[in-house]
């Protein structure tokens, strides 16, 4: 690493930061609670079919900045009626007067490549429509391998002028399907004419002549293999923005963004016109009679040929585009980052390329979480790995677009999800300058009511997290995972079955994705993917059978490899983890076993020798059909105590442990629908440490108890809730107070309930018909009565758990039971039934109407119905506001009245709701704590004064003397 761009590494990362960061690196109180500028979220924000004005603009990017807590921008400009036109000079006018507000405000921008997106056209894709970068620059567009055959006869002569076939000649090659054998004719060709007799021999059968040709696809982007046609992009893109701002690179600017590139276009058969001659540096032979096996089998020689064939356009896809623009970036003084279209794709071959190698050449590898219900959570770990491998301390994620207005809960649970599983820089989708036109829900500013009154402290939360991971780092864990890239393109061809937009081709015994969600979603063991390439280049093993992976700065130590549905491995591979082996590893094979070669140096038979002697061991294994128990049994064959272990009657939490300047780092996180408590095994003992909230800020010293040469600490967490456990000497402890600006109401609703037959439902917190929660008390299974409490908002419906009563308490069908919901700060709900907790969580749990539903079981066939008495509703010190016990009238909108008791029916046509109907807003419905010189905001969380009073009520949106 040259001294530049260590320095660009360090200090854009957001590392050296003075007003952020200790001397020596580590973390004060005072900036974990309440986190500098630098450490924020800095969202897309979607200039979208808009003629956008430049006070407006402004004005936006403080309201981001000053309201939602964002730490800048990414300006992304959308649709076809944006405007000014894109690169204009009223264009950069506009642009920077955001680059000023930001510079005055603190913040810091992200240069998005492109008008629309993916990256590459300049506009023709979800822009203007307008081929922009394909006029300015004639055939530096994408390509695609063609394929014409012509069935031959044995012993007949063949001749055809290759000049007729449109494209760059590529391969000439005849193939024999009976002997899946191929042969080069390029040295039948004389003048662009090909000449050629097949042998008359009957053992090869009927011969194919197949002629691949290079051809411009008409896709508007840019060829992304080309790395001298990318560079045009850039110097049409980037350069323009430095040119007009080259003072704000490296101080407001400080990282350029790329968005879902992709080699699913051109059909799936992106190529390019130097492939041949790139093929010959890299092997020194010309690869005419591998081109079949890009669609048939070649035999023996089908996996090598296909690796080195989708291999080497996986490298040219990774540093023609990848490189080129992280190269500028890092010449210009800014980070550079992106992601792939189609992460989560499982064969990636034709989508993109190579995963982790793209992220090989990115200061900050990235992955996006959009909607669509695609897993993307089974591939952070690969993103993350690839930072890991390559030694990239900041990975980035892209999340929540077209996600739909989901709840702030899930918006916790997604990021704890990403920041255990190694990302450091979540990138918010979106906020949209016109957020009356919003193409991808949802709009995360100040002017949505559905987020503006947590979207303050989420970012808060975000950047608590970035501030203690996104920095330089060891990632611990005790277990590597091949990355099994050789079997995918093994196994790919161009044209499959699937489309190319899904990949084409499905790859039998291929898992590596279930093996990951098992160890960190089900066994809570951390991993690190390690590329193939890595393996060979920067990893050794020492006497004991540890693998370590050395890398300047994030060195791993791995007691266990786990080769995951890997059939093709390079024998250099393989022998090093036999090394491994045989000195005390373990080695756990999954789903399939290891049986042909990777490359053409090596024999199938060696490797499956290799293979056979490692199964005669205890400390080798292979799990056939892995799960969460098989695996766990392969596990324990280690002699090694894991690094984290949780005992536990529940679940274990999602965790990563880091080593930041020689302290340990943990962050434990409960992405599950219930509350959790686990004691947590430490191999490393520590003498003290702190547990710091990220949620709340709240930090305080931790209990510890040492055994067995290690630590012990117990952890409970609520859904959604997350926490760091961090050394003692690496905390600096210098006060610091949580701005809680949004504080809500607190409030408990009491009741009596009877269910009749199967469930009950209790709607609370209802804003109007279409955003409330409802808490069913499902007794279907008399003997496993269940809490399931649900949220609809606006209109969608989540159920966010479902809860077993267990021994603790026994409702039953006729009987009256106590429910009691009491919420605090409008942001946590416990639930009590016959004065036991039951339930508590985090939530938007604002004051709002109660109702009743009932619905009906399909799988019973039979309608719900339930009783309700004795209502009481008061707030948080104990005055009533509300109270029912249904005497005479009904003041709800259904349900009948009988014996005292108001008694909701369900339907086998739908739910029945009965809904109150004498609804009142309480006097005061929100208090707010300061210090001194904070805003006051509305319940719409827009700002109307600054204070220096001890404290106040707002009622109904006027503040009050307190």
């Amino acid at each position: 690493m040259n001294v530049r761009r260590k320095f660009v590494l360090f200090v854009l990362l957001g590392i050296t930061v003075a007003a952020s960061v200790k001397a020596d690196g580590l973390y004060t109180t005072r900036d974990f609670i309440n986190p500098p500028m630098a450490w924020r979220p800095v969202p897309l924000w979607f200039w979208n079919n808009a003629a956008v004005e430049g006070s407006q603009l402004e004005s936006e990017l403080r309201n981001m900045i000053e309201q939602d807590r964002y730490g800048g921008c990414a300006i992304l400009p959308f649709g076809e009626s944006f405007r000014p036109s894109y690169l204009s000079e009223d264009y950069f006018s506009l642009y920077g007067r955001a680059v000023a507000k930001a510079q005055e405000l603190g913040a810091q921008m992200s240069l998005y490549d492109e008008y629309g997106f993916p990256s590459g056209s300049m506009g023709a894709i979800n822009g203007n429509g307008v081929t922009t970068f394909m006029n300015n620059h004639p055939g530096k567009t994408i390509k695609r391998l063609d394929k014409v055959e012509y069935a031959l006869s044995p012993g007949r002569k063949f001749t055809l002028d290759l000049r007729t076939i449109p494209g760059t000649l590529m391969a000439v090659a005849g193939y024999s399907a009976v002997k899946k054998y191929s042969i080069s004719l390029r040295p039948y060709i004389q003048n662009g004419v090909l000449t050629w007799t097949p042998p008359l021999s009957g053992e090869y059968g009927r011969w194919t002549l197949m002629v691949f040709t290079c051809v411009v696809d008409g896709d508007p982007n840019v060829d992304y293999l080309d790395a001298d046609a990318v560079r045009l992009f850039v110097e049409d893109t980037h350069g323009q923005y430095y040119k007009h701002f080259p003072e704000a690179f490296g101080k407001t600017i400080t990282s350029t963004f790329f968005d879902e590139p992709t080699l699913y276009r051109a059909q799936g058969r992106i190529w390019t016109d130097s492939f041949n001659e790139k093929f010959v540096e890299r092997y020194g032979f010309q690869p005419d009679s591998l081109y079949p096996a890009l669609w048939y089998d070649l035999g023996d020689q089908t996996p090598a040929a296909r690796n080195m064939l989708f291999g080497l356009r996986a490298q040219l896809y990774a540093e023609g585009f990848m490189k080129t623009i992280a190269d500028w970036a890092t010449e210009h003084g800014i980070l550079s980052t992106g992601h792939q279209d189609q992460e989560e794709i499982q064969n990636p071959t034709s989508v993109a390329g190579d995963l982790m190698l793209d992220g090989k050449y990115m200061t900050m590898p990235g992955i996006d979480k959009i909607g669509g219900g695609r897993p993307t959570e089974n591939f952070y770990k690969v993103v993350s790995s690839s930072a890991n491998n390559w030694d990239h301390p900041q990975v980035m994620s892209e999340t929540y677009g077209a996600m739909g207005n989901i709840s702030m809960e899930l918006m916790y649970q997604v990021a704890i999800d990403q920041y255990t599983k190694g990302i450091t820089n979540l990138i918010p989708h979106a906020v949209w300058y016109n957020d009356k036109n919003v193409t991808f829900l949802p709009e995360l500013s100040w002017r949505n009511p559905l987020y503006n009154q947590g979207l303050r402290g989420f970012n808060t939360f975000l950047s608590r997290l970035r501030y203690v991971l996104a920095r330089p780092s060891q990632h611990v864990a005790d277990i590597a995972v091949l990355y099994p890239i050789h079997t995918l393109q093994a196994g790919h061809t161009l044209d499959g079955a699937l489309g190319y937009y899904e990949g084409g081709v499905k790859v039998a015994g291929t898992d590596y994705d279930h093996i990951s969600a098992l160890l960190t979603d089900e066994l809570g063991r951390d991993f690190t993917y390690l590329h193939p390439e890595v393996m060979d280049d920067r990893c050794s093993v020492d006497k004991d059978g540890i693998l370590t992976m050395s890398n300047p700065i994030n060195t791993e130590h791995f007691n266990t490899i786990i080769l995951p549905g890997i059939k093709v491995i390079s024998r250099s591979n393989l022998l090093k983890i036999e090394e491994a082996w045989k000195g005390g590893a373990t080695v756990i094979f999954t789903t399939q076993l290891p049986k042909q070669s990777a490359d053409p140096s090596a024999t199938d038979e060696e490797i499956q020798a290799v293979v056979s002697r490692m199964l005669e061991s205890e400390t080798a294994v292979f799990v056939e059909s892995p799960s969460a128990s098989t695996l766990r049994a392969a596990l324990a064959k280690s002699k090694v105590a894991a690094d984290v272990s949780f005992q536990t009657s529940s679940h274990p939490f999602n965790y990563i442990h880091k080593v930041v300047e020689g302290r340990h780092v943990y962050y434990f996180g409960n992405i599950d629908g219930t509350q959790a408590t686990c004691t947590i095994r430490l191999r490393e003992n520590l003498s003290s440490a702190y547990w710091m909230d990220p949620r709340t800020g709240t930090v305080k010293q931790a209990e510890l108890t040492q055994a067995d040469g290690g630590t012990e600490v117990e952890l409970t967490l609520l859904p959604s809730q997350s926490s760091f456990l961090i050394e003692g000497d690496a905390v600096e402890q210098n006060g610091g107070e949580a701005e809680n600006p949004t504080t809500g109401y607190s409030y408990e609703i009491e009741m009596k309930v009877q269910v009749d037959r199967l469930s009950a439902g209790i709607c609370f917190s209802g804003l109007d018909a279409n955003n409330y929660n409802m808490w069913q008390i499902n007794l279907e299974q008399p003997s496993n009565p269940r809490l399931r409490p649900h949220q609809w908002m606006n209109g969608s419906v989540s159920v966010l758990a479902d809860i077993s009563f267990g021994d603790k308490v026994r409702p039953s069908v006729g009987k009256a039971m106590t429910v009691r919901i009491v919420v605090l700060d409008e942001s946590v709900a416990q639930t009590y039934i016959d004065g036991v907790l039951i339930d508590t969580r985090y939530g938007n749990f604002k004051y709002g109407k109660i109702g009743f539903r009932e619905d009906h079981s399909d799988q019973y066939g039979q309608i719900e119905a339930a009783r309700f008495d004795d209502i009481c509703i008061r707030d948080g010190k104990g005055r009533v506001l509300y109270t029912q016990d249904f005497s005479s009238t009904n003041p709800f909108s259904s349900g009948v009245i009988q014996g005292g008791w108001l008694r909701v029916t369900g339907s086998m046509n739908g739910a029945s709701y009965a809904w109150q109907q004498d609804y009142q807003q309480p006097t005061a419905i929100q208090t707010i704590h300061f210090t001194p010189k904070d805003r006051i905001y509305t319940l719409q969380g827009i700002p109307v004064a600054r204070i220096t009073s001890p404290g106040l009520y707002v009622v109904n949106g006027m503040k009050m003397a307190y």
